[in-house]
């Protein structure tokens, strides 16, 4: 697998290491090694970083404060779809079921927590300004963004064991095949 930098920050979450049952074993402390993780976690992240810079400033407009609920919603969705497809896969790969479980439901709490941190509709609108006065939870989004980003990779990495493990069966019975003609 090719090592490549991370993302703005995000220099890794995901390393392989050793060998397990399968050939591959999982470090927690994850490092993202692989360019296909990293290719698909960057739009996650630039979603993210759009909504851990906005501007600090205590009183916001309304339409910042829509653009903001609006990034977290997609967020959310998007964890969603990305969910029901790792639950998918988990269900057909008995041996990483509760892996991939865990991890997706680590996942949907994430987007679920950013998502109701973004969330604008509990907000008084009582400034006679046009601004919104409020504490913005930006530690809980940026903890919030982090378990999402770890959780994510963990399914793609569990994932790509499940792709590497076909293409290893695959390849062992070809193997097979072969060694039947040829002796």
């Amino acid at each position: 697998m090719a090592a490549s930098p991370g993302p703005a920050g995000v220099a890794g979450a995901g390393a392989v290491y050793g060998s397990g049952p399968s050939g591959f074993a999982l470090d927690s402390g994850l490092e993202i090694k692989t360019r296909s993780v990293e290719q698909t976690l960057l739009p996650l992240v630039s979603q993210i970083t759009t909504l851990i810079n906005h501007k600090d400033k205590t009183k916001k407009s309304d339409k910042t404060l829509q653009a903001i609920q609006r990034v977290g919603q997609a967020v959310n969705l998007a964890v969603g779809r990305f969910v029901k497809v790792g639950e998918a896969i988990a269900n057909e790969n008995w041996d990483l079921k509760e892996e991939i479980n865990i991890a997706c439901i680590e996942a949907k709490q994430a987007g679920e927590t950013i998502a109701a941190l973004t969330d604008i509709t509990n907000l008084n609108h009582a400034e006679s300004d046009g601004q919104i006065t409020i504490f913005t939870d930006k530690t809980g989004v940026i903890k919030a963004a982090r378990l999402l980003l770890s959780s994510v990779t963990k399914v793609l990495l569990l994932a790509d064991r499940v792709v590497i493990k076909q293409i290893i069966t695959s390849r062992n019975k070809r193997l097979t095949i072969y060694n039947l003609r040829h002796s």
